[in-house]
């Protein structure tokens, strides 16, 4: 235990603490005892530089506590490009606090376009990733998160999910989607894939 207070920092531990907190409110909502790994943070923005210009935005579903957020910043896109999708209140206001400057959205991403447009975001999404748990959803979510994404998203643009299962976590071939697999990530907890989605 000494070694593994070592490890972390103290903002660290009360991060993963909160989020632990906001799991046991909702397990389903969130989907995992604990934030992604930086690793796993790293690989998401890495690949998600790959396919955006610098007048675009990046959309990011399920925010968290802000891990892939974060990466993104410490990969070079500025704050104010991104706009985080968060349906639990408490780590929205978690998250307005950590990045101001980010355009934080409180809602549910099954009504993407409106909560947007209620917000008055002006929308041009070079790539969306995503923190959600889709193997918790139904085919039917599914297919709402996936329409409100690829109807804001530029024409080939990326979806980028992650999953802590082998397989694929979306139907791509229900939706029309060609699928890539980008990586595992293997320091993470549990070990991780990263999908890309392009519309067909």
């Amino acid at each position: 235990m000494c070694i593994l207070f070592k490890i972390f920092k103290k903002s660290d531990w009360e991060e993963r603490w909160f989020f632990l907190r906001r799991w046991i409110a909702n397990p389903k909502q969130l989907g995992a005892l604990f934030p992604s790994s930086r690793a796993l943070a790293r690989a998401m923005a890495r690949y998600a530089l790959e396919d955006i210009n610098p007048q675009e935005k990046i959309l990011e579903l399920g925010a968290g506590t802000g891990r892939f957020t974060q990466a993104l910043i410490d990969a070079g896109i500025p704050e104010h490009r991104l706009i985080c999708i968060e349906i639990d209140p408490n780590l929205g206001i978690y998250l307005k606090k950590k990045f101001p400057k980010a355009k934080i959205v409180l809602g549910n991403a099954c009504a993407l376009e409106q909560i947007l447009k209620a917000e008055s975001v002006n929308i041009d999404i070079g790539v969306v990733i995503s923190g959600l748990p889709m193997l918790n959803f139904p085919a039917l979510v599914q297919q709402e998160i996936l329409r409100g994404c690829f109807k804001v998203l530029k024409p080939k643009g990326q979806f980028l999910q992650f999953t802590y299962s082998p397989f694929t976590s979306i139907r791509s071939q229900c939706f029309a989607l060609s699928k890539t697999r980008k990586c595992w990530v293997f320091n993470n907890l549990p070990p991780a894939t990263i999908w890309s989605y392009v519309l067909e």
